[in-house]
């Protein structure tokens, strides 16, 4: 099973980043953020059951803005009312990838710019998630605007409220960062180019599962080189998992 999460940049003007993803990335479990429309990327004659497998929804008055696709199983909206379109929300039900009759809510970030610091924005969309969650299991993913993993080798000092948005994924969710639990004592590997000056490595873009899935866990990777820095100014991070038995 693979995850992946994606800031596409404006909406993906070339509309091929969800399909490169889930064909070439076999990529199960797809979060993306400044996205165009998920019919848009994918067209329905190659994907028949769209509709069934994804959600969308723009963010303010954008064109683009956060989805998730599951390429099985059931989903079912589960906006976050005030972050409509920044943050996609699922009821995933009966995917293959989790055991029988098993459901999970998934939700795809992006934490928005203005109204506050990004920690603060991050702080009460997790608020919004928990009021919801009602100790279902949960998978959190995106783009967090902040430096989303933990390590004693970063070129970027990491500000406490920071750190305080990865202790609440940890303690209060029950989450374990995919980036971090498979690269332990790495340096954060660059999500973010940046469009002014692409040197200054940024690692905001992660992935959160269910602390259960930790032994099931063989890689989390960042795709970059000269493909993926014509498509976006993020990179997309993808966890890899061995089978549910």
């Amino acid at each position: 099973m693979n995850v992946a999460t994606y800031n596409m940049r404006k909406g993906g003007s070339t509309r091929s980043h969800w399909q490169r993803m889930i064909e070439d990335h076999h990529v199960d479990l797809l979060f993306v953020q400044e996205s165009y429309p998920h019919e848009e990327h994918l067209p329905p004659l190659l994907f028949p059951a769209l509709r069934d497998r994804s959600v969308w929804a723009n963010a303010s008055q954008n064109k683009w803005g956060s989805g998730l696709f599951s390429a099985s199983g059931t989903l079912t909206p589960l906006p976050l009312p005030n972050y409509q379109g920044w943050v996609a929300g699922a009821v995933i039900r009966e995917p293959k990838w989790l055991s029988d009759g098993e459901s999970i809510l998934a939700f795809s970030i992006h934490a928005p710019a203005g109204a506050g610091s990004y920690p603060g924005q991050v702080s009460r969309i997790l608020d919004e998630i928990r009021s919801v969650a009602d100790g279902k299991n949960i998978i959190i993913a995106g783009d967090f605007n902040l430096t989303i993993s933990d390590s004693a080798i970063s070129k970027r000092p990491i500000q406490k409220n920071n750190r305080e948005i990865q202790r609440r994924l940890a303690e209060e969710f029950g989450l374990i960062n995919c980036w971090t639990e498979a690269n332990p004592n790495q340096e954060l590997a660059q999500t973010l180019r940046w469009t002014k000056d692409s040197s200054i490595p940024y690692h905001c873009d992660g992935i959160f599962v269910p602390r259960s899935w930790g032994p099931r866990l063989q890689s989390c990777v960042v795709l970059s080189g000269d493909h993926w820095d014509g498509l976006s100014d993020h990179n997309p991070v993808i966890a890899c998992f061995g089978d549910n038995s």
